[in-house]
């Protein structure tokens, strides 16, 4: 116990040291151990942050924060109040006004409290090692164990804070960060309705510091309030609800590009761009909206675009993510789903631009579609400043940079948008080496290689995603060698089938598709991969975990449904693909007629959303079967094995493979990719346009495993 204290006094002298007041618990301002704020401290607050209200709005403003129910509703009603104030009616005027807590633009002008061993009382009585309160509103907690103590660790702090929410639940809706700390140190939001193991924990990392000393830099006081207000949000996740704090690089990400914005719009410099390397599984979704939002706020009607290539990828991001966060009051980011929606943005108030926060596909951006308009909006910049053309409060931000940022449809963007902040996101940026796609030439400045770097290496280090393991499939199974290669040398595997189809033709003279159609879509072949997959899965994966089929065309993900439903129960599986409005192939189009009818829409887009959200959410689907749809940007902690049997290579087959690399539930220690075509012996191809130090043991084989059991054995 002495031991234990002493570490607590190292930690409050670190907080003091950069900025906190360390108040003993018997001198806080509070009206009784069941009541958690400091009542003197939060009423003189806002009454400095708000002048001319009366001590009834005081008081009114009080009530409210309050009376804010235990559980996910009043939770997000208090994370409102503390980012935005707390709605009233003002008792003089009897207008509607938000009373302000916490002064953001002036974080001096703010009271923050450390203390000690603070007494609360509700179901029972608990007293927390440290209580940490902004403006007499207690928004951090850390417990610790001693760091000499053998049998603990810092999850013991995370479970005593779990039980705590549970003792005092009037204290925990407040608290927005949980801090367990023993010989390391770990942050995670608070949740009291999510259960202990789907409450996502995190290592905050400063260059040069071990966690706990990074810990309390994450939690210098201006740095808490900033990701307080910009990089916590609730969210809707796997069907429940639950909180979001940025992780470091995340946070560290985003205000780079943040601050690279706002150097500009400030003269003080002219670099408008950046690349934002990110491995796959690192949340580069949310980094994007931490900036999107952080500079929505910030900034005076700005416009933000997230720019993605695929409809798939514009749904995920949508309605996946920005609809499930609650981004705060009359904040609606926008779908940009036509090509006239798109002019009509950008036409909008004589050309100036609609403000707000869109989501757009590169393929909107269209030349022949905007020639009239570029002509408009020349002429209306030559007469007035403040059009779209030569707008620098415009932010770009391009996912997945890597594919679609090189041709005409970003050229004609660029000519729209010229005056625009471009940062690109990638987990697989094309090295500086291919003289056509470059994406560090593209996105980053001279003097400049990235902005931000996140890697593979990184990723599993601290443990956001997990090491690959790489088996190979049956021999008897994988594709001809002299046709592995011919793909190989050629471009065919950039383009989607809908759009491979079409130019088929023209390929066909460098690249006999009909071989590889032949082969890899042969019912006779897939139904012994089937038969294998099956197999496989009852013994390996089923009961823990789910998986994936890659097959190489969507009428071969039909032909493996077939086949896997004669050795799995139908509800096993299902497969997800883009569908055309009338299918030219039969067995493509009866299928989609049985989702429609299997899943009661007329839609077969809202059938496959459908799958999606059962996949991650339901026990089954467990199987799904996929071509090119989920192989990017895709996010299932459950997906253990792929089972690969679609050829892939380069950047391609990096980002299908990290489908598998999310960790789950701690029981996930490694993702395995299982290839009947034998592409991965392409895979140190695919790893060498990267740095060896940055991918050393991201990828095993797992024979290699197996010799080494053999060995201790």
């Amino acid at each position: 116990m002495v031991r234990e204290r002493g570490f607590e006094d190292y930690i409050v002298d670190e907080l003091v040291r950069r900025g906190w007041r360390y108040v003993d618990s018997s001198s806080l301002e509070r009206e009784g151990l069941d009541k958690p704020l400091l009542y003197g401290v939060l009423r003189r607050k806002i009454r400095e942050f708000n002048p001319g209200v009366s001590e009834e709005d005081i008081s009114e403003a009080i009530s409210l924060l309050e009376g804010r129910t235990y559980g996910p509703k009043g939770g997000r009603e208090v994370l409102e109040y503390l980012k935005f104030g707390v709605p009233v009616k003002l008792s003089e005027t009897r207008t509607s006004a938000r009373l302000k807590l916490i002064d953001y633009s002036n974080p001096g002008r703010n009271v923050f409290i450390v203390s000690r061993q603070v007494t609360h009382v509700g179901v029972r009585e608990i007293r927390n090692d440290m209580v940490l309160y902004v403006n007499g509103i207690p928004l951090v907690n850390i417990e610790v164990k001693s760091p000499t103590d053998p049998g603990v660790s810092w999850r013991d702090s995370f479970l005593q804070i779990k039980r705590y929410e549970q003792d005092v639940p009037e204290l925990y809706k407040y608290v927005q960060v949980g801090v367990a700390v023993e010989a390391v140190a770990r942050y995670f939001p608070i949740v009291p309705w999510v259960r202990v193991d789907a409450v996502p924990i995190y290592e905050w990392r400063e260059k040069g510091l071990d966690s706990i000393d990074s810990v309390i830099e994450m939690l210098k006081p201006e740095r808490l309030l900033d990701i307080l207000r910009f990089y916590t949000y609730f969210r809707m996740e796997e069907g429940r609800e639950t909180k979001v704090i940025a992780r470091y690089m995340q946070y560290r990400a985003a205000n780079k590009i943040v601050e690279r914005v706002l150097k500009r719009l400030k003269g003080e410099t002219n670099v408008d761009r950046g690349l934002i390397w990110h491995w796959q599984g690192s949340g580069k979704t949310l980094t994007m909206i931490f900036a999107a939002m952080k500079l929505y706020w910030l900034l005076e009607n700005p416009m933000v675009f997230f720019v993605v290539d695929r409809v798939e990828l514009q749904n995920q991001l949508y309605y996946e993510n920005l609809t499930k966060l609650d981004l705060g009051p009359e904040v609606k980011p926008k779908l940009i789903d036509s090509i006239a929606r798109l002019r009509q943005v950008l036409n909008y108030n004589n050309y100036r631009g609609e403000p707000g926060v869109f989501v757009v596909t590169i393929q909107k951006f269209l030349p022949k579609e905007f020639e009239m308009l570029e002509k408009l909006l020349e002429a209306a910049a030559k007469s007035r400043p403040g059009t779209v053309v030569d707008r620098e409060d415009i932010v770009v931000l391009v996912d997945e940079a890597h594919r679609t940022q090189y041709g005409v449809l970003a050229e004609q963007m660029l000519r729209l948008l010229k005056k625009a902040n471009y940062f690109a996101f990638t987990g697989t940026p094309v090295p500086r080496r291919n003289p056509l796609k470059n994406t560090f030439a593209k996105f980053s400045p001279p003097s400049e290689l990235y902005l931000d770097k996140y890697f593979i290496l990184d990723s599993i280090s601290d443990g956001y995603t997990v090491r690959i393991a790489y088996q190979p499939g049956p021999f008897d199974y994988k594709l001809k060698r002299e046709l592995l290669e011919e793909f190989l040398e050629s471009e065919f595997d950039e383009l989607p089938e809908t759009v491979r189809r079409r130019i088929e033709k023209r390929i066909g003279k460098e690249l006999d598709v009909r071989k590889f159609k032949i082969f890899l879509e042969n019912p006779k072949r897939i139904d012994k991969v089937a038969e294998y997959v099956a197999k496989h899965f009852l013994e390996n994966v089923n009961g823990r975990f789910k998986a994936m089929v890659v097959a190489t065309s969507r009428r071969a993900c039909v032909i493996y449904k077939r086949a896997l439903d004669k050795y799995l129960p139908p509800e096993y599986s299902e497969a997800v693909m883009t569908f055309q409005s009338l299918e030219k192939d039969n067995l493509i189009e009866e299928y989609k007629r049985e989702l429609t009818e299997k899943y009661h829409v007329s839609d077969p887009k809202a059938a496959v959303q459908k799958i999606i959200e059962k996949f991650r959410t339901e026990e089954d689907p467990r199987i799904l079967i996929v071509t090119d749809m989920l192989l990017t940007g895709f996010d299932a902690p459950i997906l253990q094995t792929m089972y690969l049997d679609k050829p892939l290579k380069g950047h391609r087959l990096l980002q299908a493979i990290a489908r598998v690399n999310r960790p789950y539930r701690d029981v996930k220690e490694y993702g395995l990719i299982i290839d009947f075509i034998g592409i991965f012996d392409e895979l140190e191809k695919a790893f060498a346009m990267y740095e060896k130090e940055d991918l050393r043991g991201a990828v095993f084989d797992v024979k290699d495993i197996l010799s080494r059991f053999r060995t201790i054995l």
